[in-house]
């Protein structure tokens, strides 16, 4: 199957993207013989740095009064993909990376709080595991569920996760 690279720009001008309606601006894809749309996955490294970044975030949200800080810091890793305008989180934003929904069309929406929800949950299991709030099974719990998302990172040839697999995201470079 013959592949071209080119890159696409469309318009999301008067919809509401952070509800995930709309468009967001160009994006590097590969279209098949087929015509297929076939977004390119993001570099693994910038993807483990823009979430090193989101965990210090999370981190520091911890050092405000609790329970205050620990919801805090939970409801920033959740929904910190789905960040308006343009599905970001700070760490993304910073590195250079955005999240897409239904990354197979020719026109993904960027990511929105819920489908951020959804592809974040599994790091949850770590992060409750690691802050020592529901012991050392959950955090065993997140460390295979953590594995099994690294895996499915380094051996999809599109980049997907488990967390990309049940919100149908997927992480772009810009």
């Amino acid at each position: 199957m013959a592949k071209k690279k080119q890159t696409t720009a469309s318009s999301g001008a008067g919809a509401d993207i952070g509800a995930g309606a709309g468009t967001d601006s160009a994006a590097n894809v590969e279209v098949s013989a087929e015509g297929q749309y076939c977004p390119i996955k993001a570099d693994l490294f910038n993807r483990v740095l823009a979430k090193f970044i989101d965990f210090l975030i999370a981190s520091v949200l911890l050092f405000l009064p609790m329970p205050i800080g620990f919801f805090a810091a939970l409801t920033y890793l959740l929904i910190a993909d789905g960040i308006p305008p343009k599905g970001q989180s700070i760490g993304k934003k910073l590195i250079g990376l955005k999240v897409v929904i239904n990354p197979v069309s020719e026109n993904p929406r960027v990511c929105n709080w819920r489908h951020s929800v959804i592809r974040n949950l599994p790091f949850v299991f770590l992060g409750f595991g690691v802050f020592g709030l529901l012991g050392f099974l959950i955090f065993f719990i997140g460390l295979v569920v953590i594995g099994f998302e690294s895996y499915f990172v380094f051996a999809d040839d599109q980049g997907v996760r488990l967390g990309d697999i049940f919100a149908n995201t997927k992480v772009l470079d810009i």
